[in-house]
């Protein structure tokens, strides 16, 4: 041991993990791991185990074990190291600027001790891209996960386990793993939902904060709410959500069910639309009551905004819209993480303070082949677009095939009589999400059975006990300023950014708090103009410059629409 190697390890590694050292100095040093010699002359970490010393790297030549592993798996993006041992792997990927960072996962602080007791490891916690956790609980290293990894900027997730480490604590590292994939999963949906829509949230957030600022009067609470999806299965449960309104329930209507329902003479409490595109104004061709309350995500156009008088803006996750919602006014905040609209309407019953909520046309299928509920406007748009040629009917099926995913399953109506459903792998998602909300939240949900798929809701959700709730008011607070000052403030801000460099990681790191706040709200778009630049090019062809360059051009992007806000 060498007390000079393990203080020159604790000081590299407070650089860039303060408090790690004071965790390590009161800890004890595992002592079955000593350092043995390989045949090339560097060292080896060697751990008694069962008997018998297992070695950490090669006993032949530790370096070539190392080519071969970059040469395998050739460096590119973010790196996940499940094991630390000498860090020949790890060195060998930081040796090449394309590993945007590298985040170092161990699970014994007895035994990391040992290695900083022995090897001099100062080299990697030094790099900047370089980032330990020790003996992270499941919830520790998932946050760490969505801190640390920021996908435009660092590329491709990828795991770079230690075999013989892992071998060694099979269990914490397996576990590792899963964490490791289902926060890939999870990301690369987010990802994939900024890629298209990252300009179209930052352009409207921006455009819409005149209208934002109009004082507005607060929705009231609701002891009982019914939302209604746009499903087939809408058109027979229409009479039952009517019922409950008259009854005293707050009905809140989808956008897209906003025109069937005023066919059929409902006329809802409020709407909510949280779709950025164009295409949600759709929706309103009919018309819009001038007394129904709209309330519209901060990210949705600009137009539908100015389609009413009667908007409540809500702040949803965009990085933006919450900046906004911090530094300019307060806008309630909605949950739309289920990716879909009737996700968004469980969640403003729920804020205003709803006991028990009905919803009514949540097939999250096509029963019968069959997309929405009639009355939508999909019927009228494939109207105007068939042919002798195309006939509505093979626009309609046209539109339930057109994913990939989707498969049929066989069911029998309330009559017995059987049908047959269409499912894909986005509706189950959404069910997904659906499930997991009424799990998780005090509100009764008690989702109408049409001759879409089951849902499952808690006990609570069919015995009719739902908790009670103090019921609030669904408002937006005072404006800390006018809109274009906040513009202007934030656009100066902007401008006064550090230049960004390479590696990112780096740069980000040396910022401070409300310096990488201000980067964040840009990193939806950021992903866009990754996806439109690096549309079919493998991630081994992207430039290692490319992260400060896409910052730089963002950013003046940004600039540009806020002038044009302005």
């Amino acid at each position: 041991m060498s007390d000079l190697i393990f203080k020159r390890n604790l000081l590299a590694l407070s650089a860039g993990n303060p408090g790690l050292g004071e965790v390590l100095i009161r800890t004890e040093a595992d002592g079955r791991l000593r350092a043995g010699m390989s045949k090339s002359g560097l060292p080896v970490p060697l751990i008694e185990e069962g008997g018998r010393e297992i070695a950490l790297h090669s006993l032949f030549d530790p370096l070539r074990e190392a080519e071969k592993l970059t040469e395998a798996l050739p460096p590119s993006g973010y790196l996940v190291a499940l094991g630390l041992g000498a860090g020949y792997g790890i060195k060998a990927y930081l040796n090449s600027p394309a590993t945007t960072g590298i985040l170092i996962v161990e699970y014994s602080a007895g035994l990391f001790r040992a290695l900083l007791e022995q090897f001099d490891l100062s080299e990697i916690f030094l790099d900047g891209r370089v980032s330990v956790l020790l003996d992270p609980s499941a919830e520790e290293l998932e946050a760490a996960l969505f801190s640390l990894y920021v996908p435009p900027l660092a590329g491709d997730l990828r795991s770079l386990p230690l075999r013989a480490r892992v071998d060694l604590d099979p269990k914490p590292f397996a576990e590792a793993a899963g964490i490791l994939r289902v926060v890939l999963e999870r990301i690369s949906d987010d990802y994939s939902v900024q890629a298209f829509f990252g300009r179209l949230w930052f352009r409207n957030a921006v455009r819409n904060l005149r209208i934002a600022e109009r004082p507005s009067s607060p929705l009231p609470p609701a002891r009982r709410a019914v939302v209604t999806a746009a499903g087939p299965s809408l058109e027979e449960e229409l009479p039952e959500a009517k019922k409950a309104q008259r009854e005293g329930a707050f009905l809140i209507a989808t956008d897209t069910t906003l025109p069937a329902l005023l066919d059929s003479g409902l006329k809802p409490d409020a709407v909510i639309s949280i779709d950025c595109q164009t295409i949600s104004y759709y929706h309103f061709l009919k018309g819009l009551p001038p007394d129904i309350p709209l309330v519209i995500d901060l990210a949705s156009p600009n137009r539908l905004a100015r389609l009413s008088d009667s908007v409540r803006f809500f702040s949803s996750g965009h990085p933006f819209c919450a900046y906004v919602s911090t530094h300019f006014r307060r806008f309630p905040a909605l949950d739309t993480s289920g990716g879909n609209v009737t996700h968004a309407a469980l969640s403003l019953a729920e804020a205003l303070g709803a006991e028990s909520c009905l919803v009514a046309g949540a097939d999250f299928s096509y029963p019968e082949g069959k997309s929405y509920a009639r009355g939508t406007y999909i019927y009228d748009y494939f109207a105007k677009c068939s042919s002798r040629l195309l006939p509505e009917e093979s626009l309609f099926a046209g539109f339930v095939w057109k994913n990939p995913s989707v498969t049929a399953e066989a069911d029998r109506d309330s009559g017995g009589r059987p049908y047959i459903r269409y499912i894909t792998k986005p509706l189950m998602s959404y069910r997904e999400h659906f499930e997991r909300f009424a799990a998780s939240c005090q509100m009764e949900i008690r989702p109408l059975r049409g001759k879409g798929v089951a849902i499952k809701v808690p006990e609570r959700g069919r015995s009719g006990q739902g908790a009670a709730r103090v019921r609030s008011i669904f408002a937006a607070g005072p404006a800390a300023e006018s809109a274009e000052s906040f513009l202007h403030r934030y656009a100066a801000a902007l401008a006064a950014l550090p230049p960004p460099r390479d590696p990112a990681a780096v740069y980000l790191k040396s910022l401070t708090l409300e310096e990488r706040d201000l980067w964040t709200t840009l990193l939806p778009t950021a992903s866009a103009f990754q996806r439109a630049a690096n549309l079919g090019a493998a991630a081994s062809e992207r430039s290692p410059d490319g992260p400060a360059r896409l910052l730089s051009e963002v950013r003046e992007w940004a600039l540009a629409e806020i002038r044009d806000s302005i």
